[in-house]
């Protein structure tokens, strides 16, 4: 049966004589262990204290926002708090974890900075990790690192989550090396991505529809190993490793020669200009290594051709053939003045 206990006109209150030591008890277990009742406060509840303990496994709280270190009267958490403010967990035989905001942790945000910030940390102020697989911003998020970077290290293998690879080197398969946009690289990723692009989109050379730049090596096509320029599908240039072909024209050593056999050399000057031959002019008396017609049975198709031989009558060896397969031996200075002589 129930019983009520009422007052109406006033407080009621119920004191222990023995002061700090006194001790009330509400026992709904009439001292036995089990079953307990409960104790129902209807109204609000003010306890004054240093220290509130409850034990329970189970707590259910109705308010919305719990407020800690109320009536805090200076600006910020006090320094004999040691500036931080928040909750403890009890981990047994390790030590305790807590969640505080500490009023000196600095943060940078943008152009913003300051003191003044949220901390996972054990009961020694060593940090503890966030475990969440979600981290949403309402605007930039700001990522501050002093003196170190962010660090994957704990993911095996990060990069392959980031770039298709195969072997332990980035591979296309046909759908493309990266697998998904918004993933970002580690270091490893990023070099072993610029590798990737090296070997297959400027090496061996580059292009622009039909006009590139190609470099052919012996060691991988058991080729003569060359640079070849080619512009709108022609070649037009070669580099070897001792000899450059422009278009016709062979450069090897200090010797100009055309690539074409039978083919004439031209040293022209358009215009009123003249091509001039600042040094000795040598004509040699061998023929080039493929030819085997004397070059005085061909006429050039205008003008006069000069060429050397052994010297014959005119003690000069210096020969002549004209359009008009007029040739001769020119004759030396004394060798005129002897025939003028004698004829």
């Amino acid at each position: 049966m129930s019983k009520v206990l009422r007052v109406t006109d006033g407080d009621y209150r119920i004191v222990v004589d023995n002061g700090a030591s006194g001790t009330i008890y509400l026992d709904t277990t009439s001292g036995a262990a089990s079953p307990r009742g409960t104790v129902v406060v209807t109204g609000d509840l003010e306890v004054k204290g240093t220290q509130t303990t409850v034990e329970s496994s189970v707590t259910t709280i109705a308010d919305n926002i719990l407020t800690l270190n109320n009536g805090e009267a200076g600006a910020g958490i006090r320094a004999s708090f040691d500036y931080k403010a928040g909750i403890e967990i009890d981990r047994g035989s390790l030590p305790t974890a807590r969640l505080v905001f500490d009023e000196q942790s600095p943060y940078v945000a943008g152009g913003l900075s300051g003191t003044g910030s949220f901390r996972f940390e054990d009961i020694n102020g060593a940090f503890l990790p966030l475990n969440v697989n979600s981290i949403n911003a309402e605007g930039p998020l700001y990522v501050t690192t002093p003196n170190s970077a962010i660090n994957v290290a704990g993911t095996v293998d990060y990069e392959e989550n980031v770039f298709n690879y195969s072997g332990g080197v980035i591979t296309d398969a046909g759908s493309g090396v990266v697998l998904n946009n918004d993933y970002i690289p580690n270091v490893k990723g990023l070099v072993d991505y610029v590798t990737f692009a090296l070997a297959s989109n400027l090496q061996p050379g580059i292009a622009d529809a039909n006009t590139s730049v190609n470099a052919i090596d012996f060691d991988t096509s058991a080729s003569e190993s060359t640079v070849i320029i080619s512009i709108d599908g022609i070649v037009t240039t070669n580099f070897y490793s001792n000899r450059i072909e422009l278009g016709d024209i062979k450069i090897q050593g200090n010797e100009i020669s055309t690539t074409i056999s039978d083919e004439s050399l031209l040293l022209s000057a358009p215009g009123s200009g003249s091509v001039k031959v600042k040094d000795a002019f040598e004509i040699t008396s061998l023929l080039y290594d493929d030819d085997t017609i004397d070059p005085g049975t061909i006429s050039p198709d205008s003008g006069i051709k000069l060429y050397s031989t052994d010297e014959s009558t005119g003690r000069t060896g210096l020969y002549f053939v004209n359009k008009d397969s007029t040739a001769g031996e020119i004759i030396s200075k004394n060798r005129a003045l002897l025939f003028s002589m004698l004829f």
